[in-house]
């Protein structure tokens, strides 16, 4: 499996084009790097890369690219080490699991009637006419099939045309799946859209239940791979000297593929979990078909796979796998400018500080309180830091394999990748480098000034939420109350505004009201297959919804169930909810930017295809439900539809995480830092104030929710 923190690319390899550094690994005893803590509210820390660091770095072979003039095979050559070049078997067949299917049944369209499931004689399609057919596994290795001329049964609904078919698999093939037309390919209807695949789509027993699987040849599979897992983009930088990290991966991709053993009735699988596989094109429901190739958007991508068909890697001397079989070629984003080691030598990257990279070098902040509540519970105050062992590869000395958190009675052990993954780091490449107040204000202090305009009154008051249930209210909203959760052994997650009070959602699911809100049920003491984090309110605050990170909805008062993709086999986690103005529908947000519609929700764009350096975490919606916008863990703003860029933190350069997000008027939003800073954008009195400018108030530390009074 390939583990990494970002989209990235896979590669395959060749020999070393540059001599690996000598030098051992730390020792497992402490390096004596010590930071003392003491009473600071914050740590610092530098760091390099995004990703595990294994194998070959997206950004480093554009660096090699642009910089050096390398080749591709220069280099796969550079960052798989004891590799050769080989062929794929001519005439090969993928196989790929459609994981967002699993469990559910498959149902497949043909815009023309180009369908046939050969093994079921009863389905017939007009040539011409829409005809789609569902395939629903009854018993084991049996299948019902029904046939109707639309995704959603249409107008005449689903009629069963066969049942008690027998098969460990039911193909549905396209008459004229050759040729490059998407009108020609088959149509995988899934809960979030339509998707057009080349090949054949099979409906699989496995086992246990259904699975979805697209049967294709192996470089319209890497030609479907290329453009998802790097910015076709980058094909045209440096007079096409880009093109070459293009290619790259496309021999990567096809030797990953190759390699890949995702389990009995699929070799591989279509997200990160294996590689990005997005098929010929995507229509969203109430939205427009994307062409994902074949146009000049792709032409690079796609030139990529043509320029290298057939090209995968091979172990050449068995260190790191055995001798002549294909290599998994693993890859992150960025290295840092040292590859990890691991299943490939670790090699100096550098190419990864090319100039496009912003993440060659990075620095944040984690609250001291961050770090006692997720390792010292009940130790006391953090005392010291202590990291233990690095892999010894490159700047700071590498990569940390151990650390201690030292509390003033006890202490606490981690590796350097569980430590990045409780904190979000970009990698497990990184240094304690200071602790002391948060930089750009703490809680009652203001926030820095704005390098534009200086600040004005905002135009609405709002509240902050803070974890601790603590509520705080700005510009003259009113204060109805707060919630010690912290003595519950709770944490406050959301908070939903109704005219005269507000509701608040604590991590068990229970739900508080105050002011004039009125409490109409919670999810406490439900069995619940992910936690409850977000609760909104609907329009006249007679009901709310609450959302959990699987996306499941659950509706209390006058809030109407409109749909939820707590059923979906996701592939990143929900991550936020907007309901439009009259509470007819709403979106749900995943933390690669992928909008799913409900209800009068209308689809206005998504970052789902786009190459995100860091998650979405929030979206909050226009007044008039006619867009949105996105936040990302940075600060960063993107919009679509009728939504307008007013700023964003890095545009303002605040080197600060983004902690919560909302609108406050047609144009204007407002975004809370993990420091508790409160940054208004368009929300300033009589306009803009210069694109951006902090507001007035500071909120303290960790807030979870920043939410716009209502009278």
């Amino acid at each position: 499996m390939r583990r990494r923190w970002t989209l990235a690319l896979v590669v395959g390899v060749i020999a070393l084009a540059l001599p690996l550094a000598s030098r051992a690994l730390a020792s497992a005893s402490s390096s004596g790097e010590v930071l003392s803590v003491g009473g600071a509210s914050t740590v610092t820390l530098t760091g390099h890369g995004f990703g595990h660091g294994r194998g070959m770095g997206q950004y480093g072979a554009l660096g090699y690219a642009l910089n050096e003039n390398w080749t591709y095979e220069q280099i796969l050559n550079h960052f798989y080490g004891d590799t050769v070049e080989a062929t794929a078997p001519p005439g090969t067949i993928m196989t790929v699991d459609m994981t967002a299917e699993d469990g559910q049944q498959t149902i497949v369209a043909q815009s023309n009637g180009m369908l046939t499931v050969p093994s079921v004689a009863a389905v017939k399609c007009a040539t011409g006419a829409p005809c789609a057919v569902r395939l629903a596994r009854t018993g084991s290795q049996t299948w019902q099939v029904s046939q109707s001329t639309a995704c959603n049964g249409g107008p005449t609904g689903w009629k069963v045309v066969a049942s008690n078919v027998i098969g460990a698999s039911v193909p549905v093939t396209s008459t004229a799946e050759t040729t490059q037309d998407p009108a020609d390919m088959l149509e995988l209807c899934e809960a979030a859209g339509t998707q057009w695949l080349r090949g054949d789509i099979w409906a699989v027993d496995t086992g246990s239940g259904q699975a979805t699987v697209n049967h294709l040849p192996l470089e319209s599979y890497v030609q479907g791979v290329v453009p998802n897992e790097s910015p076709t983009s980058w094909g045209s930088l440096g007079g096409g000297a880009g093109e070459q990290a293009l290619m790259a991966q496309a021999v990567a991709a096809r030797s990953y593929a190759l390699a890949d053993n995702y389990n009995a009735y699929a070799k591989t699988c279509d997200t990160t979990t294996c590689q990005v596989y997005g098929g010929r094109g995507f229509q969203p429901n109430g939205g427009s078909f994307t062409d994902r190739e074949g146009t000049a958007t792709f032409a690079n991508s796609d030139q990529a796979t043509a320029a290298t068909a057939g090209e995968i890697r091979d172990f050449a001397s068995g260190g790191g796998g055995a001798a002549g079989t294909v290599a998994l070629t693993e890859f992150s984003s960025s290295t840092g400018g040292y590859s990890a080691g691991g299943r490939f030598p670790a090699v100096v990257d550098a190419g990864d500080s090319v100039s496009d990279n912003p993440n060659h070098t990075w620095s944040l902040q984690i609250p001291v309180a961050s770090i006692e509540s997720t390792y010292g519970a009940g130790m006391g105050p953090l005392t010291s830091l202590d990291v233990t062992s690095r892999n010894g590869y490159g700047d700071l000395g590498g990569r940390v394999l151990s650390l201690t958190m030292n509390f003033a009675n006890g202490s606490a052990t981690d590796t350097g990748n569980g430590f990045a993954a409780s904190f979000g780091l970009l990698s497990n490449w990184f240094a304690f480098v200071s602790a002391g107040a948060a930089s750009g204000g703490s809680a009652g202090s203001p926030p820095p000034p704005a390098p534009t305009a200086p600040a004005g009154p905002v135009t609405v008051g709002y509240h902050v939420l803070t974890g601790n249930g603590t509520v705080t209210p700005f510009n003259g909203a009113p204060m109805y109350g707060s919630l010690n959760a912290a003595s519950l052994g709770l944490n406050a997650v959301s908070l939903g505004e109704t005219p005269g009070g507000y509701d608040m959602l604590v991590s068990n699911g229970g739900v508080y009201a105050f002011g004039a809100a009125n409490w109409f049920g919670s999810l406490r003491g439900k069995g619940l297959n992910a936690p409850p984090f977000e609760l909104t309110t609907t329009p006249d605050g007679n009901g709310y919804w609450i959302l959990a990170s699987d996306g499941g909805v659950f509706s209390f008062g006058d809030a109407a169930f409109h749909g939820s993709t707590g059923g979906m086999r996701l592939n990143k986690p929900i991550v936020g909810m907007a309901t439009t103005p009259d509470g007819g529908g709403y979106w749900l947000v995943a933390s690669d930017g992928g909008i799913f519609c409900f209800g009068d929700a209308q689809f206005h764009g998504s970052t789902g295809s786009m190459h995100l350096t860091v998650p979405i975490v929030s979206m909050t919606p226009t007044p008039d439900g006619g867009g949105y916008w996105l936040l990302d863990a940075d600060g960063g703003i993107y919009t679509f539809g009728d939504a307008a860029y007013e700023g964003s933190l890095p545009s303002i350069h605040v080197a600060q995480h983004a902690a919560a997000f909302t609108a406050v008027s047609t144009a204007g939003y407002l975004v809370a830092t993990t420091g508790g800073d409160i940054y208004g954008f368009n929300t300033v009195a009589g306009g803009r104030a210069g694109g951006g400018a902090p507001a007035v108030d500071s909120a303290g530390s960790e807030p979870v929710a920043i939410t716009p009074a209502r009278s």
